[in-house]
């Protein structure tokens, strides 16, 4: 298993490099760059300025030696700095990821507590109320769009009931673990809404099938209760798939964040992102791109290593 562990870290950092230099190259070729900006905004500047700036932030040269000259320095810890902050990109992503991973693990902690028991009582319940109701519920989860979805939360909740503030982290002036929390919950509940229905699905798809197959059959005629036999037998058989949605949907919900996180105008990962690409600010927006690629391998790699521990007789070797 260690082994296989190395090798696929291994292949990790490969697919990483490889992400890093197309996510340069794009965001290089995006039309106008930060001498544009400040030309802009200073019609003071002569084209003198332009030149002298372009050698000083190093987009004299072509996107190429750029890339290798930002993956030199990031090697050796250097990410580079925040054209917009004028900090290095490490000390500005710190509080946007911490924010980031209260919401996603979160939403992911309560979309797969609640899609797994749903789906496991509509594969129980089949083909009666329980079952259509938990299948038109995921239908509409998986069919609404995240922006919408966050929009009609705020409308309904923030605007017509004032339950909830419509957006940011906290009021200002009333600072507190409570007012956190008010201002968490219409986020988490709009990513958890969106990412519990694939789960939902596949593990009543998983569940039915496992429940046809001759062990369940044989632990029935055993006399064994029918609780122990779906949560015992059938549950566990049936969770190998699921895992390797639910590790992706992990990955995935980073780019469900940026949406979300962009509506409800929460300083997270994803808002940092989305002004990043608008300011043009190239190494955070990389860096924050590159952190989205390294959640999904990890996801893949943690979901290989679910399969081992669900069922014994998968072996890596």
């Amino acid at each position: 298993m260690m082994r296989f562990i190395v090798i696929r870290a291994l292949e990790s950092l490969v697919v990483l490099a490889l992400m890093s230099f197309v996510v340069y190259g794009l965001i290089g070729l995006m039309p106008g760059d930060p001498i544009d900006i400040m030309l802009a905004g200073d019609p003071n500047m002569t084209p003198e300025d332009r030149i002298r700036l372009r050698a000083l932030y190093g987009l004299d040269v072509p996107i190429y030696q750029r890339y290798f000259t930002w993956l030199g320095a990031a090697l050796g810890g250097d990410l580079g700095y925040s054209r917009t902050f004028s900090r290095p990109v490490l000390e500005v992503m710190t509080p946007y990821l911490g924010r980031t991973a209260l919401l996603m693990f979160t939403s992911f902690l309560l979309s797969v507590a609640i899609a797994i028991p749903l789906g496991l009582l509509a594969a129980v319940r089949q083909r009666r109320l329980a079952d259509y109701g938990i299948n038109l519920f995921c239908f509409a989860g998986k069919s609404v769009p995240p922006f919408w979805l966050a929009l009609m939360l705020i409308l309904v909740f923030a605007v017509e009931l004032n339950w909830f503030p419509a957006g940011g982290i906290e009021t200002v002036g009333a600072s507190g673990f409570v007012d956190r929390v008010r201002h968490l919950v219409m986020p988490v509940a709009c990513l958890t809404l969106l990412n519990l229905a694939t789960v939902a699905r596949l593990m009543r798809a998983e569940a039915i099938t496992a429940m046809r197959q001759d062990y369940v059959r044989t632990a029935r005629a055993k006399g064994l209760n029918e609780r122990r036999v779906i949560w015992g037998h059938a549950m566990r058989n049936a969770l190998n798939p699921v895992v390797t949605v639910i590790a992706l949907e992990f990955g995935t919900l980073f780019s469900g964040a940026l949406i979300t996180e962009t509506v409800f105008a929460y300083p997270g990962m994803g808002k940092m992102i989305y002004d990043a690409i608008l300011g043009n600010d190239y190494n955070l927006a990389l860096v924050g791109l590159l952190f989205a690629t390294l959640l999904v391998l990890v996801g893949n790699l943690a979901a290989d290593i679910g399969y081992a521990v669900l069922d014994p007789r998968i072996s890596y070797r």
